[in-house]
């Protein structure tokens, strides 16, 4: 334990220590300048065994007192040079982003639920990793960039829940631009790949699309092959999980199976067993480097041995008040 302030407990304690000796001189003077009482037989009644038990019980007393005024006395001084603790802490943080790319289309709003539960069990999995929330239909909307608050991640995630359940258009908003188009999944894999940041360095990216790739109205910007050509070349792995109907458009699977193996993802359906896990094992696998940051000194202050010894102080003193209280009430009733 270390003293934020120790010039102050040498000075409080040499004040201190002073007070004592100029007590005890001032005392002995008062005692060598006083007459002694007349009392006749005087010393007969010093040498009666009850008069000795008194005086020796009086002595205790004094000294216990005294005692308990030292002990109050240092852990007041040592309370007021602040005593304070030095904490070295160092992070490490993983260099792997993940956004998870969810298309809010009407035609999902039933299975989107299902889809945010997965990914909150994904982020549960995971490790220091940064997260993301894209939403996307006709155009892409950034729920949260990339951050690596996991508490944050799984409160947004829960509203996303919450949102979808009821149906909730505003929290949609922005992802529909009234061109009557919808669910244009390639260009929403390329809006999330655009989430990406720090892109001068050398970082596992992995995108987790989900949809039931049922595009609807104009042509979008890319077509599926096009935004799967985009990922690898920006090193991003896709990872599909796909709507449960697409067990019965097999073409619509097949694509959407395609373009996110192409990248070195995985491709499942929502509800199939092992979807998360697998997820998260070519999650970690990406190529990641562990960042430690440099130390950090921090100083914490620690009062509680301070107090303690105060308060043992102020304790002893009450005790020895109690005392010789309870002895002056017992001579009376005597």
């Amino acid at each position: 334990m270390d003293l934020r302030w120790p010039w102050l407990a040498v000075g409080l304690a040499v004040v201190v220590v002073a007070a004592l000796i100029a007590w005890s001189v001032l005392a002995g003077r008062r005692r060598a300048r006083g007459r002694a009482p007349l009392i006749a037989h005087s010393d007969r009644v010093r040498r009666l065994p009850r008069f000795r038990a008194l005086a020796r019980q009086q002595s205790y007393l004094a000294t216990w007192q005294t005692l308990a005024i030292l002990v109050a006395a240092a852990g007041a001084i040592l309370l007021a040079a602040r005593p304070q603790a030095t904490a070295v802490t160092q992070e490490s943080h993983s260099t792997r982003d993940i956004v998870l790319c969810l298309d809010a289309s009407a035609s999902m709003f039933d299975e989107d639920v299902q889809v945010v539960e997965a990914f909150s069990d994904i982020v549960h999995e995971l490790d220091g990793e940064r997260i993301s929330l894209v939403l996307w239909s006709d155009a892409a909307v950034t729920v949260f960039p990339l951050t690596d608050d996991y508490g944050y991640v799984q409160d947004q995630l829960r509203e996303a829940s919450r949102a979808f359940a009821v149906q909730d258009p505003d929290y949609i908003a922005g992802t529909y631009l009234g061109r009557e188009r919808a669910s244009l999944i390639s260009d929403g894999i390329v809006s999330c790949v655009q989430r990406f940041d720090r892109t001068d360095e050398k970082r596992g990216r992995a995108v987790i699309v989900a949809s039931d790739n049922d595009p609807q109205g104009g042509p979008p910007v890319y077509t599926l092959t096009g935004a799967s050509r985009y990922a690898k070349a920006h090193d991003v792995k896709l990872y599909g999980i796909g709507s449960a109907d697409l067990t019965y458009e097999p073409t619509k699977r097949r694509t959407f199976e395609q373009a996110v193996t192409a990248t070195g993802g995985t491709f499942s359906l929502l509800g199939q067993d092992g979807t998360t896990d697998t997820i998260v094992q070519g999650i970690h696998r990406l190529e990641s480097e562990k960042v430690t940051e440099p130390p950090r000194v921090t100083e914490v202050e620690r009062p509680v041995t301070a107090i303690s010894i105060a308060g043992a102080g102020v304790l002893m003193l009450v005790l020895g008040w109690a005392v010789a209280l309870i002895r002056r009430l017992g001579g009376g009733a005597r």
